[in-house]
């Protein structure tokens, strides 16, 4: 007897034991094995094509070590009774190895799988399953006649514990012992055939039907699929929407109190889906379409307990659409976004999730401040729905923000970004940059409009996932949506492009261009805007000439002189604040409240003389202060005029109406944040600069005072006058951004018997909502409508949230600095109802184009609506005929030539889904195998491998160009690659593909590393390490809240908060950042998963030029 242990060490290793045998000695071969992996037809295949082969499996993969193993062993399944559903099974495990992974992808494997199936074509090989479990491996090598030794020496048996695979002939060490003997061999032959007869048969020549049935037919493998229908395949994948879940409409909800609109059910099925995949939705619908109405279904449909924050003059109509649409819910103003969690804290059970939804969530873009911090920590571990016509506010920030709150941008549900934080800081980065060249003026309107083109496009890939945004050309160019609109008879009027309207100065053009002249001041082309004022550590202040506004009350720190530079520093730190931000801030608050100025001055006669008396009020205030005191008083943040409320939100107040507040308690201000800096450490020339900014103030009142006459106001009643007469079933919406505008219209248009009503915040009563409801919504009830009113004049505060389609047209008194707002102003006349109108009109007050450089109008509305359309898709004109971003002097306004509406890019594509979505092609092209491939030529420049592929719950595209390396592609280009005619041939890839495919592959799920660049982080993490070291407070908590540092799982408030702890304050740090906000925050963390990762096709696209 010859026998010897073979171990895979060195020489010894069954592969090449067995390749010895193979090609000269041995006809036939047994294999008796635990597990079959194709890895081990692989090692041998080069040497049986011409062998007879059985292959006895005995077992079943258990679950877990299926989990654990690196290769797929296709004949691992559970105990089936019946033989041909254990065959099924088994075919179904061959082409999962096919279709889901990488294994048959290279050209020995698909060698090895060619032989494979042609043996079995050809009888000889045979696979069959033994009846009952084996655990047993054993191969059986018979020789042929001439190495037989007259039968003395029939073959060889080899047994021991490895299995037919790569790792158990070669890859791991194992122990095999090979027997040459007669009788070894006879035993181990009648042991195999005694198996054999009862086993199921897997694979064998008369079942070979079976076997392409049930593998050939739904693998790849040698075919070539048509162009078309990896297009249609892609369409279908990416667009379709799921319905085979019944949900509750809004018409079945209300009991048909709403339409039964088509587009608003699929957007609540996306939503539903969104949420489930990601944990939140953004639903952008431009406005007019019914978000809220979206919004209340789903919320209705996820019968979760519900916290609703919402505009305060939108409460009440929240109240109403929670009982319409019956479901639990807590509607709190967002003003305060405190009591709502501390509502929560009180009422929540234990891991139960509740629904958080946030209209006009676009206010909440910033997440520096405190109430953006109340409502990160009251999303955290709940589910999330922002309702916003305009997500893209002002820049990549405030989409940012708002996706921060149901997203940890290190581990996002977006699994097609590696780094959401990162990500989204580049492109932050890239528009400060350009917003600085576009006020340098040393870039190009061409450049301008490529670089904001190229942010748009990746911002609209990171978040399209996450998005529901359609517009009414979007339901106009979706047969589905469009179809089912006029089956109901809804139609929707033509937005005129807008008039500008202009007026003659007249006597007064003097005294005009001189307060121009001396409020306005302008350096280096450098204008001011909100997010400058509340973000800057720009300390160097401007010059101001001597007869001009220098604001001087606002800026008290930039006139500290140097010696007493540090304890000035002091003093603003110890108030909470690093000191060379609070410089910049104070320097761009004063250049801010300069252009208030301008444009209160700009909009009416008595917003400025109400500015000018305020303002000298709060100067003179200062100066009796400094009297008294000896000092100056500074306030933080929380005590500064909230410029960003009063133009984001709807509130009224004058920003100016803090100083009221100085008849209060010295003490009352300095719990809210006041502190004092003394005289003796300010230059004179504050308090010279003071009393200039006072004289001057007080010679634009007087000079203002004796004005008689406002020829604005005088053309404009006239205008209104006209339009009435000539159109008197048009009603008229006309908006200030100021509330003593308004109630200087509402006063003087009604002197002129014009039937007018004003509305600003203040008069935000249920009696005046149903008035205006009666007299301006098309909606309401026929038999209660009214005629009272013609003309409506209004703050923002009507802007959301009301229906106003009995009216007509749109007029901008003055132009609002957002022009998203002008958005919802024009969606008030502009609803999916009852159409009115054939057309609608806007018509805009333009700031005169002396004012144009220091407001800045158009020129910052452009570059934000150009943004806007760029990456939402925008279906109304506002603000300018033409929207493309324009620098504009100061010279004139001009008016823009029109600019096509812009619909959404995937229109087309969700159109043709749609009308495809039935016919037998579509039904083709789903039965593509997954990793199907093809080859097109095509009059496409663009060369290369382009990858569709599935991670978790969104698509990934990844392009590789014939040299050069995988990128990301956006959907819009890749579909434009994509696209494909019925009749183009596709053909088999290239010799090169395979190389460029592998690449595309490593890169196309690989993860990002997080980075740790942004400074705010960076100094929070070094922050908690001191207090670490100090002991100050509990160490779990402080190793909790690093960990949610470093996965940015925290909001930019709370990280400055932690930056501005000094020693003596470290212990409060529990009362600052909150261990259960820590907690949740790190428990959403962990409950994101990472998800399946499915490659669905590859093409490879060769260019070629016809003659």
């Amino acid at each position: 007897m010859s026998q010897y242990f073979i171990t895979n060490k060195g020489e010894k290793s069954l592969s090449k034991v067995i390749q010895g045998i193979l090609p000269v000695k041995a006809s036939n071969l047994d294999f008796l094995v635990g597990y079959f992996y194709f890895s081990g037809i692989e090692e041998i295949y080069t040497n049986i094509a011409d062998k007879k082969m059985r292959i006895l499996v005995g077992l079943e993969m258990d679950k877990e070590l299926q989990n654990k193993t690196s290769e797929f062993d296709f004949f691992a399944k559970k105990h089936k009774s019946s033989r041909q559903d254990i065959r099924e099974e088994n075919y179904e495990s061959l082409v999962s190895l096919f279709t889901k992974s990488d294994y048959f992808e290279g050209n020995k494997q698909q060698e090895a799988f060619k032989i494979y199936v042609e043996k079995i074509k050809n009888g000889t090989l045979e696979i069959r399953k033994t009846k009952e479990p084996c655990h047993a491996k054993m191969y059986i090598f018979s020789y042929k006649e001439e190495f037989a030794e007259d039968g003395e020496t029939p073959g060889c048996v080899i047994t021991g514990s490895s299995n037919l695979s790569y790792s158990g002939l070669r890859g791991q060490n194992e122990i095999n012992v090979r027997f040459q003997n007669k009788a070894e061999y006879v035993e181990a032959s009648k042991i195999f055939e005694s198996l054999w007869d009862e086993a199921i048969v897997l694979a064998d020549k008369d079942h070979i039907r079976d076997f392409e049935d049930g593998v050939i037919k739904h693998i790849w493998y040698e075919k070539i699929f048509p162009p078309y229908l990896l297009y249609l395949r892609v369409l279908y994948e990416y667009f379709n929407i799921d319905t085979s879940k019944r949900i509750r409409s809004p018409h079945n909800i209300t009991k048909g109190k709403f339409y039964n609109l088509k587009y608003q059910e699929d957007a609540v099925r996306m939503a539903l889906s969104t949420i489930e995949k990601h944990n939140g939705v953004i639903i952008s619908d431009v406005v007019g379409l019914g978000k809220s109405i979206i919004g209340s279904a789903t919320a209705n449909n996820l019968d979760l307990r519900t916290i609703i924050i919402a505009p305060p003059h939108l409460v009440t109509q929240w109240d109403d659409y929670k009982d319409e649409f019956r479901f639990t819910a807590r509607v709190f103003s967002r003003g305060v976004i405190g009591k709502a969690l501390e509502y929560y804290r009180s009422k929540t059970r234990a891991n139960e999730q509740w629904l958080i939804v946030i209209d006009e969530a676009h206010n909440y873009r910033n997440e520096f401040t405190q109430d953006y911090a109340l409502l990160h920590e009251l999303c955290q571990g709940n589910k999330v729905m922002l309702l916003t016509a305009t997500p893209f506010n002002n820049q990549p920030a405030d989409i940012y923000a708002m996706i921060k709150l149901f997203q940890i941008p290190t581990k996002s549900t977006l699994q097609t970004v590696d780094n959401l934080g990162h990500s989204f800081r580049e492109l932050i980065s890239m528009y400060k940059n350009l917003k600085i060249k576009q006020k340098e003026k040393s870039i190009s309107d061409e450049e301008v409009a490529l670089t904001i083109d190229s942010i748009a496009r990746q911002i609209r890939t990171i978040i399209s996932p996450l998005i529901i945004r359609r517009s009414r050309l979007d339901l106009k160019g979706i047969p589905a949506y469009a179809d089912d609109l006029k089956l109901q008879k809804i139609e929707f009027p033509e937005v005129e492009p807008p008039q500008l309207l202009d007026y003659d100065l007249g006597d007064l053009r003097e005294l005009y261009v001189s307060t121009l002249e001396r409020i306005s001041h302008q350096q280096n082309g450098e204008i001011t805007d909100e997010s400058d004022y509340l973000y800057s550590d720009d300390i160097k202040d401007e010059i101001v000439p001597q007869n001009e506004f220098k604001a001087a009350r606002y800026k008290p720190v930039m006139y500290v002189l140097p010696e007493y530079e540090e304890k000035v520093r002091e003093a603003v730190e110890a108030a909470g604040f690093e000191y060379n931000l609070f410089k910049g801030t104070q320097r761009n608050l004063a250049k801010f409240m300069r252009t208030l100025l301008v444009r209160r001055f700009e909009s009416s006669q008595i917003a400025f003389r109400i500015s000018l008396n305020n303002m000298l009020v709060n100067c003179r205030n200062i100066l009796a202060w400094t009297e008294k005191r000896n000092t100056v008083p500074v306030f933080k943040k929380g005590m500064l005029p909230d410029i960003e409320a009063m133009y984001q939100s709807t509130n009224d107040v004058f920003p100016e109406m803090f100083d009221e507040e100085l008849e209060a308690a010295i003490e009352k201000f300095k719990s809210k944040g006041l502190f004092e800096l003394k005289t003796e450490y300010l230059n004179p020339d504050f308090f010279e600069d003071l009393q200039s900014d006072i004289e001057l103030l007080q010679t634009l009142k007087d000079e203002w005072d004796a004005v008689t006459f406002d020829p604005k106001l005088d053309e404009f009643i006239e205008i209104l006058k006209e339009k009435l007469k000539t159109d008197p079933k048009r009603k008229i919406v006309v908006f200030s951004q100021f509330a003593d505008t308004i109630d200087y219209l509402g006063e003087k248009l009604e002197k002129a018997k014009l039937p007018v009503f004003a509305y600003t915040g203040g008069k935000a009563t249920p009696g005046n909502k149903q008035l205006i409801k009666a007299n301006f919504d098309a909606g309401y009830d026929d038999d209660l409508q009214q005629n009272n009113y013609k003309v409506l004049v209004a703050t923002d505060a009507i802007s959301e949230g009301y229906n106003l389609h009995r009216a007509g047209a749109i007029f901008n008194y003055d132009i609002p600095y957002n022009p998203t707002r002008v958005i919802q102003r024009i969606g008030r006349i502009n609803r999916v109802n009852k159409k009115v109108f054939d057309k609608l009109y806007i018509y805009n007050y333009f700031p005169t184009d002396i004012g144009e450089t220091e407001t800045r109008t158009q020129e910052i509305s452009t570059l934000k609506m150009a943004m806007i359309h760029a990456i939402m898709g925008e279906d109304t004109k506002v603000l300018t005929s033409d929207e493309q971003l324009q620098a504009f002097f100061i010279d004139q306004y001009k008016k823009l030539s029109d600019a096509d509406e812009q619909k959404s890019w995937d229109t087309d594509y969700r159109a043709k889904l749609n009308q495809l979505i039935a016919t037998p092609e579509m039904k083709e092209a789903l039965q593509l195998p997954l990793r199907s491939k093809t080859r097109r030529k095509t009059t496409i420049e663009q060369e290369g491998v382009l990858v569709f592929a599935r991670k978790g719950n969104d698509f990934v595209f990844k392009f590789a160009p014939d040299a050069g390396s995988p990128t990301d592609i956006t959907p819009q280009n890749a579909f434009k690659l994509l696209e494909a005619t019925p009749d183009e041939k596709g053909y088999e890839v290239s010799d090169q593909f395979e190389k460029i495919y592998s690449a595309v592959k490593k890169s196309l799920f690989a993860s990002g590393s997080e980075s740790d660049a942004e400074k705010t982080k960076r100094d929070a993490l070094d922050k908690i390490r001191v207090v670490i070291q100090a002991h100050s407070c509990d160490m779990e908590y402080l190793e909790d809240l690093k960990t949610a540092i470093e996965f940015d799982a925290i909001s930019g408030y709370s990280l400055r908060l932690i930056n501005r702890l000094k020693p003596a304050g470290y212990s409060t740090l529990p009362e600052l950042v909150s261990r259960e906000y820590i907690r949740k925050a790190l428990q959403t963390y962990d409950t994101v998963l990472q998800g399946p990762e499915t490659l669905i096709l590859a093409e490879e696209i060769k260019s070629y030029h016809p003659a």
